[in-house]
């Protein structure tokens, strides 16, 4: 199994704040949908690998937003960004969905600290980290879930759109 980063930009992403809030509530309603992503890697991504999605851009706190498992082997489709790029995309679902405007994220700083040989705050989407680099950031995924337990636990119990948060199990 190999661990996959999605990077995401809102400011230039056809895959908006709003829309990323509307999928967060629809998770808590539906409770099974798959998204696709564009990746980079795709020739070495496979169906079941691990995925953190990290929030990138100038705008609002940066970081891991969600995390799970790719759907789907990698399949080719038209590029979302007109430019006629050959592009390869995977399904996945997120078990982890974080409101970076509401609540804590693993920020990409803690991030760059933990693994500093990877590129986090920039860079393309859908790049598979080494062996090494994925323990080390499921064992900070790991703890950064179990200091924010209480706070998770408290924004899922009070149910308030501003505190959006999905989180099926952790």
């Amino acid at each position: 199994m190999k661990t996959v980063i999605l990077k995401w930009n809102p400011a230039f992403s056809s895959y908006s704040m709003m829309h990323y809030l509307e999928d967060m509530y629809r998770l808590r309603e539906e409770d099974n949908f798959d998204y696709n992503w564009l990746v980079w890697d795709w020739r070495e991504i496979h169906k079941g690998d691990r995925f953190f999605m990290v929030k990138v851009g100038m705008y609002g706190q940066t970081g891991i937003v969600s995390s799970d498992t790719i759907t789907s082997e990698p399949y080719k489709e038209e590029d979302w960004s007109g430019k006629g790029r050959e592009t390869y995309y995977v399904d996945f679902l997120p078990d982890v969905l974080l409101n970076p405007d509401a609540l804590p994220i693993l920020i990409c700083s803690e991030l760059e600290q933990a693994i500093p040989d990877f590129e986090w705050a920039r860079g393309h989407s859908g790049l598979v980290l080494t062996d090494a680099q994925a323990q080390k950031l499921e064992e900070v995924w790991t703890a950064f879930l179990s200091k924010n337990k209480s706070l998770f636990d408290n924004a899922l119990d009070k149910n308030y759109p501003e505190d959006l948060i999905y989180i099926s199990e952790y």
